[in-house]
């Protein structure tokens, strides 16, 4: 038994099959072209379209149509560097760069912490204050932990994150500079981006040295 094929745009799946063709004296909402389908109206395939059609489940109605499959666009070099800096970006403000250890040696646990620069700003105007004033002592937390340091400690431990943070940000920078001077997708694509970035800083809890 024959059966007829037709495709309509809003049908799931675009795709039904009839045991009869329609007639054109009975329904009005009929089609021949690609564009009646995006008109929304029923259009017969061909056998050889049905052929095309089996022969390629995942290829598009417009595939079908025209019995042909459309090459996936071709990848350029320009967008594997931007692919390429997209990672460096992402690596750059993760937890494997933007981050510092606090040990707490009293009771042997390592927390993980970051202060970003609006952070580092708004406690450098503490110590700021706190040394004009003749503060003996202020409070940071890092995660769960509490610090009670002196305005000095304070103020070394905000000089260790600012030094680790320039330090990654020159990385990250000739990073960038090195990814725009390759010529080859394959060089883009296996760049090393996580690599040469400084070991992050580990600070022992209470501090010692430093008054």
């Amino acid at each position: 038994m024959d059966r007829f094929t037709y495709i309509k745009r809003d049908i799931k799946g675009y795709y039904v099959e009839f045991n009869e063709q329609f007639d054109p004296d009975l329904y009005n909402n009929l089609g021949s072209t690609y564009n009646d389908f995006l008109n929304n109206k029923w259009v017969l395939l061909s056998q050889e379209q049905v052929a095309f059609h089996n022969e390629h489940p995942t290829a598009s109605v417009k595939e079908v149509w025209n019995m042909e499959i459309t090459p996936a666009p071709s990848r350029t070099l320009e967008q594997a560097k931007d692919e390429m800096i997209q990672k460096i970006n992402e690596y750059d403000s993760s937890d494997n760069v933007n981050a510092f250890n606090v040990h707490d040696t009293e009771h042997d646990v390592t927390f993980d912490g970051w202060f970003t620069p609006e952070e580092r700003s708004n406690y450098k105007s503490s110590i700021d204050a706190a040394k004009l004033i003749g503060v003996s002592a202020l409070t940071f937390f890092i995660g769960d932990l509490q610090l009670e340091v002196t305005p000095t400690q304070a103020e070394y431990m905000l000089a260790q994150i600012q030094l680790y943070a320039d330090q990654c940000f020159i990385v990250t920078k000739q990073h960038k500079i090195s990814v725009g001077e390759l010529e080859t997708i394959e060089d883009v694509d296996s760049y090393p981006y996580q690599q040469g970035y400084p070991s992050k800083i580990t600070f022992e809890y209470p501090f010692q040295g430093i008054e």
